[in-house]
């Protein structure tokens, strides 16, 4: 029984020593110890362990110990390891390389093949593309402005919600969003075709599988001119100047100042109809109780032109009667008898 038990502990010797030298010539590891001969770790196969359950090796390789014939396996696993992971890698370094190359060669998939507007049995498809800049989707103030004086395409519906969003969504667009953030997109930028041809996007548009020249795009697919064509321009600052990061100079002038202009001479107005009739409460009321609209919103233009037509713009009138409306209503409160 002992000179088994011995013989046990000699095979596991002799593999621990084998496997251990699977790790290079630039590290040994005594079984025994470390390199001054110390206690050797839990890592490092110890007799005792032979007959219990933990049969850990250098590096983590656990032998395969047979009980019944006292056995360790030691063949040449090691080596053959190496060489198929060796190979293994080689093979995944080729197919890589050979995915590489196929993609750099094959046509950018995804967008289809367009046939040439001109001779359709000419396909061509797209080999390059380009990043560009989708931006955020909020315009600023400055944006939506130049929009609208600078229309050639809008309808009047549409100028109506381009102030919509000037009037009430640039709210603090300088100092409460700051810089907007941008997102981008990837576009075609060239087209190869089968006649050996490359053209650039920028002289070609595709529709509906078609390959059109720009000038034989505008002619298939004119773009509509509204009627009547109209701009909006005279823009007023609205009580929110400072925060919309917009240039005073800019402006024409400034509703404020407008309604207050408005208030003062209704006020007059009303004195000189009632004369000397008037007590000096309702004077009083006249003058300190007398308020405006709400001025506060972003920018509004005060013309419209339509057509060459310029008149007020709809938007900015109707805001200054209705101040007027708000006014007239308190000075007939002021000039009531007392009940």
């Amino acid at each position: 029984m002992n000179f088994r038990k011995h013989w046990k502990h000699f095979l596991l010797y002799s593999a621990a020593l084998f496997w251990a030298s699977c790790g290079g010539d630039s590290e040994s590891t005594s079984v025994t110890g470390g390199e001054n001969n110390e206690t050797p770790p839990d890592s490092i196969v110890k007799p005792d362990d032979i007959d219990g359950i933990k049969i850990d090796t250098l590096y983590g390789i656990r032998p395969v110990y047979d009980a019944d014939s006292g056995a360790v396996s030691s063949s040449d696993a090691c080596e053959s390891s190496s060489v198929a992971a060796q190979s293994n890698s080689s093979n995944a370094a080729e197919s890589s390389s050979s995915e590489v190359a196929q993609s750099s060669s094959s046509k950018i998939t995804g967008y289809g093949t367009y046939k040439l507007a001109r001779d359709t049995s000419i396909t061509c498809e797209v080999s390059e593309t380009q990043t560009f800049i989708m931006g955020s989707g909020r315009q600023s103030p400055d944006e939506i402005m130049d929009n609208l004086e600078n229309n050639e395409t809008l309808s009047v519906e549409e100028l109506n919600k381009l102030e919509d969003k000037l009037e009430f969504e640039s709210l603090g667009y300088g100092t409460l969003y700051g810089v907007p953030s941008v997102s981008t997109g990837i576009k075609p930028s060239k087209y190869s075709c089968s006649n050996d041809s490359t053209y650039s996007a920028s002289i070609v548009k595709g529709r509906d599988g078609i390959l059109y020249t720009n000038k034989e795009y505008e002619e298939k697919f004119p773009t509509p001119v509204p009627s009547p064509l109209c701009q909006k321009t005279g823009f007023m600052s609205n009580g929110a100047t400072e925060e919309l990061g917009v240039n005073k100079e800019r402006f024409v002038g400034d509703m404020i100042v407008g309604y207050n202009t408005d208030r003062q001479a209704l006020v007059d107005s009303a004195k000189a109809a009632s004369g000397e009739a008037l007590s000096e409460a309702q004077k009083q009321c006249l003058d300190r109780d007398i308020t405006t609209i709400s001025a506060y919103s972003g920018p509004i233009a005060s013309k419209q032109i339509c057509d060459g037509d310029t008149t007020a713009n709809p938007r900015y009138q109707a805001k200054l009667d209705s101040n007027k409306a708000y006014i007239q209503k308190q000075i007939n409160n002021c000039l009531k008898e007392p009940e």
